[in-house]
C-alpha cells in the first residue's frame, strides 16, 4: 500500500496537475498523486466519463458498478453507490448489476451489463451487442463512453486494489447490504 498524500501535499499535487481542489479529499487520487502524470489521466478519465459525460448516468452508473462487482473492487463500489441512487437506480437495480442476467432491469441496463462484460471477458464488444448498444443510446459519443468504462474502470480498480486504496471515512464496503462478490458465490 501507498501511503496517502497529506491534505497539504495533495492540494499542492492537484494545482500543479490542473485538477480542481474538490478532489483533495479522494483517496484515489491521494494515492494516485505519487506519480502527477498517472494522476492527471486518471482525473481526465473521470472527468470525460463521469463528470462531463453525455452517457445517461442511470446506464453510467450500472456501467461503473457493474465493473467494481465483477473485478471485485470495494472502493469503486463504494463511491459508486451514492452516485447510482442519485441517478435514479434503485437498492434492487444496483444489486441486480451483480447478477449475469439481471432480471430486475430492463433491455437496455442489460444491454450494458452484457457491454462490460463482453469488455471485461474478452477486450472488445461483438458486433450483435454493439449494434444494440448503438441503437439504444442514438449517440456514438454515448456508445464510445459506454465502452470506454469498463476499460478505463478496470485500469483504475487494478490501481485501487494493487495499492489497497482505503474508503473515504463513512463509506461502507458493499453498500446496501454489505455482501461484497466473494460471499455472493
Amino acid at each position: 500500500m501507498l501511503p496517502l498524500l497529506d491534505p497539504d501535499s495533495t492540494l499542492a499535487a492537484l494545482d500543479a496537475v490542473g485538477l480542481p481542489e474538490r478532489l483533495q479529499g479522494v483517496n484515489l487520487l491521494r494515492t494516485a498523486l505519487h506519480h502527477p502524470p498517472v494522476a492527471r489521466v486518471i482525473g481526465d478519465a473521470i472527468d470525460a466519463l463521469v463528470l462531463s459525460g453525455v452517457l445517461d448516468a442511470r446506464l453510467r452508473e450500472l456501467a461503473i458498478m457493474r465493473v467494481g462487482w465483477r473485478i471485485g473492487a470495494p472502493y469503486e463500489w463504494a463511491n459508486h453507490y451514492a452516485i447510482a441512487r442519485r441517478a435514479g437506480l434503485t437498492d434492487d437495480e444496483i444489486v441486480a448489476v451483480r447478477g449475469s442476467a439481471p432480471a430486475a432491469v430492463g433491455a437496455p441496463e442489460q444491454c450494458v451489463v452484457r457491454v462490460v462484460d463482453e469488455v471485461l471477458d474478452g477486450v472488445s464488444v461483438s458486433e450483435a451487442t454493439l449494434a444494440e448498444a448503438r441503437d439504444l443510446l442514438g449517440d456514438d459519443r454515448a456508445l464510445i463512453e459506454l465502452v470506454m468504462i469498463p476499460a478505463c474502470y478496470r485500469a483504475i480498480g487494478t490501481f485501487l486494489l494493487t495499492f489497497d486504496v482505503p474508503l473515504e471515512d463513512g463509506l461502507e464496503r458493499w453498500p446496501p447490504d454489505g455482501v461484497g462478490p466473494a460471499a455472493s458465490g
